[in-house]
């Protein structure tokens, strides 16, 4: 089988079963079968697949066309520029959490210079460095500012926070071990073990009062009523519980989050949460209420209220 008799096959079976982009995912699955980049394909479409190789695609195909996510297959997602590892167990990185770091990185950009980089006491480490980090800095040097991922998942968001903010220092909090490892296996891909500190635990439990300057989130937003209309992709494979708001009360997590992130933050500090269209005016009308002034919304390209964002009091 050639590549581009590969490329004809996978097509029409995912045509078969009704996918929408049937080319595009043929197209993704030979070239992560193969290892390669899609711009190979196009360059050597009479190259030949080995059996090896044609066993793997046959295999691939029948799990995409029972709607099994391609991210799970191929085991790799795109997400703000960086190429992630990702599989069952965790949630797959979507575009729209991008707004959440763009969100971070303007922030982040526009603290006073005393707030980026607050300096070392002779002798002395600040309690905002966290314990397993604390030995990759030395006396002198300046002390970098500090972001928490709150259910980090495969630590997306705080990967790509760190990859374009050099001077920050991390905590990713996943209460998930399948999710956890996925998270580690993209630190060490990204060579950011010295930066960024994985914790296997709940929201933003255990953190020391005052000790960090940011806490992002992407909680679950997807309200009851909703899961019905979501793809198979979603519902029968990605984890329930990092989609599913609890019905009797969908801010629950909002509301654990922001306390903790109220008892966390210095003062000053950023609080921000991805959240859905239908929960984001609600968040931002608890927020004061929970110790943050000024709550903002910020929409997608698309329009949609996406990010909501504050600071604490």
């Amino acid at each position: 089988m050639t590549v581009r008799e590969a490329l004809e096959w996978a097509g029409a079976q995912l045509q078969a079963v009704g996918l929408p982009e049937p080319l595009r995912e043929a197209q993704a699955l030979v070239a992560a079968c193969l290892g390669w980049e899609r711009a190979q394909l196009i360059a050597h479409p009479d190259a030949l697949l080995s059996a090896r190789h044609a066993r793997r695609l046959h295999s691939w195909v029948r799990r995409r066309a029972a709607r099994e996510p391609l991210a799970y297959i191929t085991r790799r997602v795109w997400f703000y520029g960086l190429e992630l590892m990702v599989g069952r167990g965790a949630l797959i990185p979507r575009p729209e959490t991008e707004l959440l770091v763009e969100v971070f990185l303007g922030w982040a950009a526009n603290l006073p210079p005393s707030l980026r980089f607050p300096p070392l006491r002779e002798g002395n480490q600040p309690d905002s460095v966290p314990p397993a980090s604390r030995g990759n800095l030395k006396e002198g040097v300046a002390c970098s500012p500090i972001l928490v991922d709150a259910g980090a998942g495969t630590g997306t968001i705080a990967l790509a926070c760190l990859m374009h903010a050099p001077h920050w220092l991390g905590i990713g909090i996943e209460r998930s071990r399948r999710a956890l490892r996925w998270a580690q296996a993209n630190r060490r891909r990204l060579g950011l073990e010295s930066r960024l500190l994985l914790i296997q635990s709940d929201w933003l439990h255990g953190l020391r009062a005052g000790s960090v300057d940011a806490v992002l989130s992407n909680p679950p937003y997807v309200l009851p009523d909703e899961w019905d209309a979501l793809q198979p992709e979603i519902t029968r494979y990605e984890p329930k519980s990092a989609l599913l708001t609890p019905a009797d009360d969908p801010l629950r997590p909002y509301r654990r989050i922001a306390r903790g992130a109220r008892c966390a933050l210095r003062a000053g500090g950023l609080l921000a949460f991805e959240t859905s269209p239908r929960l984001a005016p609600l968040l931002a009308e608890r927020l004061p209420a929970w110790g943050f002034r000024q709550p903002r919304i910020v929409c997608d390209y698309a329009g949609i209220m996406r990010v909501v964002w504050a600071i604490r009091e």
